[in-house]
């Protein structure tokens, strides 16, 4: 085997996210790949359920959704919601203290139920047994060594606790290591599971990932307030920012958020905000007033489930419009969409360098699949990125300074409060180029195109559409953002069953560069557009401003709106209905030619 996957589940509070985060942690400083999924319900105590999904391999996987190889199940119920998606000569493995007898069993599966309450109980506290489960996994995977590491992660993991507390969660790790080294009569074949070590790597989340290429942006203030799935993009730049001079806020809501970054920027500091769904609705009046004033701000949008609360720790991909055209006005911004943890850094490097350069808003469209998402990540050479700054004037006496001149590339010389001679007010008003406040048409009109025409400079710049698959491929997908993983190796599945596909996923979504479209589509009978939303956002967009380019060519939807994140199956089943029905409308077209 060359990679595995590993589920953990339960409900809160027993520990499920936290096993699952030590366990991914430890293989990847063991060497191996590591891509993850976590997901948790809005209660902090309750029914809720966790689930904690880990992929181990020894190359670098796109997704860690997909049938399971170990399932670990603390609670009852979610035995019975994942014992089906378990492989051939897979492994459920659950409390028989608590679980006297199944209700529903595989019989492709290999079961074993294990006292876990009782060993944990035997060591010293019955809540540890999350990690006599994790014990348990760890001898199972005998070959891969990650007993030793995995003690050293649960010290690092609970430095900040009392000593008796982390050498509790070690000799009950121990104790499941023991127990399934000695006393469990094994009847399986992952005892001789080999995963081949490729060497250091990085391993953070999305989130983190974020936090990480603002920092190297050179991003020195961050204002946000504490929202599900976003909060760790805060906490992390609260550890970090002021080790380099720079200063987090936390407001009081998500207005004061991202004024308080307007006014960093003003002052001529690199500044970004963070938020979902919810906040990124109360923030769209002072994007507004960033595109009028012509102020350089970085807006992650990290999107969760559903319109109000929702459901805060799913994901969806549904504030798509919102961030196109949520703001009132011609308001002009850019919307980036990264594809995974690693693009989640690049593209915020870009967000920061398109901000600082085009003075503009520029939104980070991410969500609660890819957010919280660890993968690990290829060795960053920070020294040698391209970071952008912004264009400053030639400030003299005697030369009037104006602030939005009116320029071939739409691009102003921006100065800071106190610079000598390039004093200037700012407002949410229409201007003139010296910021005199008017309602004048003509002013508004040639404004507008000026502020527009920063997006047509702009766009010769932006990161090239990724693309997958055959060239040569009749059948394409259109998809961005999170989505990429199962798309890509849904692709590879279609191709071992002899049905060629070629995505394509642009990571500017806003202004979309429709020549990619146009390039992509043109040998292209059918294109499906995979989303995670009802509405098909991205569809609608593509088509709208897309139809003229080859009208020849179908455009499917593809959609799911359930919470949780597409599979590489679920994809791979639509591509072969789109492929039959394709293959019997070319036999019939065929038979009506022979016939005729």
């Amino acid at each position: 085997m060359k990679d595995l996957i590993i589920k953990i589940s339960g409900i809160s509070g027993q520990g499920i996210i936290s096993s699952g985060d030590i366990l991914s942690y430890a293989t990847a400083r063991k060497g191996y790949y590591v891509t993850t999924y976590r997901t948790f319900p809005s209660e902090i105590r309750g029914d809720g359920k966790c689930y904690y999904t880990l992929r181990i391999s020894e190359e670098r996987t796109l997704t860690a959704t997909g049938n399971t190889d170990i399932l670990v199940c603390l609670d009852e119920d979610t035995i019975y919601e994942g014992i089906d998606n378990v492989k051939k000569d897979g492994i459920l493995l659950y409390d028989s203290d608590t679980v006297k007898e199944l209700k529903k069993t595989n019989e492709n599966i290999i079961v074993y139920p294990i006292p876990l309450t009782t060993i944990a109980k035997d060591v010293g506290s019955e809540r540890s047994r999350n990690m006599v489960a994790l014990g348990i996994v760890v001898g199972l995977l005998k070959n891969l060594h990650l007993e030793e590491q995995i003690q050293k992660d649960i010290e690092l993991r609970y430095k900040n606790k009392q000593k008796e507390i982390i050498e509790l969660n070690q000799k009950s790790l121990k104790a499941g290591y023991e127990y399934a080294s000695t006393t469990l009569r094994r009847k399986d074949f992952y005892n001789k599971v080999e995963i081949t070590t490729t060497g250091k790597k990085l391993i953070m989340s999305g989130n983190e990932a974020i936090g990480l290429g603002a920092l190297a942006a050179g991003c020195r203030f961050f204002s946000g307030y504490p929202i599900t799935p976003a909060t760790e993009i805060m906490e992390w730049l609260a550890k970090e920012l002021p080790k380099f001079g720079g200063k987090m806020v936390q407001c009081e809501d998500e207005i004061a958020a991202i004024n308080y970054a307007l006014g960093a920027t003003y002052s001529g500091v690199k500044a970004m905000t963070a938020t979902s769904g919810p906040g990124f609705s109360l923030m769209q009046e002072a994007i507004g007033l960033a595109s009028m004033a012509e102020l350089p701000v970085v807006i992650a949008d990290v999107q969760r489930c559903g319109p109000s609360t929702g459901v805060p720790t799913k994901t969806e991909q549904s504030d798509l419009f919102a961030a196109m055209y949520g703001t009132h006005g011609d308001c002009p911004k850019i919307v980036l969409a990264p594809m995974n943890v690693a693009d989640c850094f690049y593209q915020t490097v870009n967000a920061f360098n398109f901000a600082e350069q085009y003075q503009v808003p520029v939104i980070i469209l991410s969500d609660a699949s890819l957010g919280p998402r660890r993968e690990c990540v290829d060795l960053i050479d920070i020294d040698n990125l391209k970071i952008e700054n912004r264009i400053k004037p030639q400030l003299n006496e005697g030369i009037e300074y104006n602030r939005y001149e009116d320029t071939p590339t739409g691009i102003s010389p921006i100065t800071n409060p106190g610079d000598a001679y390039g004093e200037h007010v700012i407002t949410g008003l229409e201007h003139t180029e010296t910021n005199a406040p008017t309602p004048a048409a003509d002013i508004h009109r040639k404004m507008t195109e000026k502020r527009f025409r920063k997006l047509e400079t702009a766009a010769g710049r932006f990161s090239k559409a990724k693309t997958y698959g055959s060239e040569d491929a009749t059948i394409g997908i259109i998809s961005w953002g999170s989505t990429s993983g199962a798309v890509f190796e849904a692709i590879d599945k279609a191709k071992e069953k002899g049905i060629e596909v070629q995505a394509l996923y642009p990571r500017t979504l806003y202004p979309l560069p429709t020549d990619w479209v146009k390039s992509f589509i043109t040998n292209k009978d059918i294109v499906i557009v995979v989303e995670a939303n009802y509405n098909a956002q991205f569809k609608s967009t593509i088509v709208e401003r897309c139809a003229h380019i080859n009208k020849g060519t179908e455009v499917l939807e593809f959609l799911k709106y359930d919470g949780t994140p597409f599979t590489p199956d679920e994809i791979l089943e639509e591509i072969e209905k789109v492929a039959a029905v394709k293959k019997a409308k070319t036999e019939l077209q065929t038979n009506k030619h022979t016939h005729f």
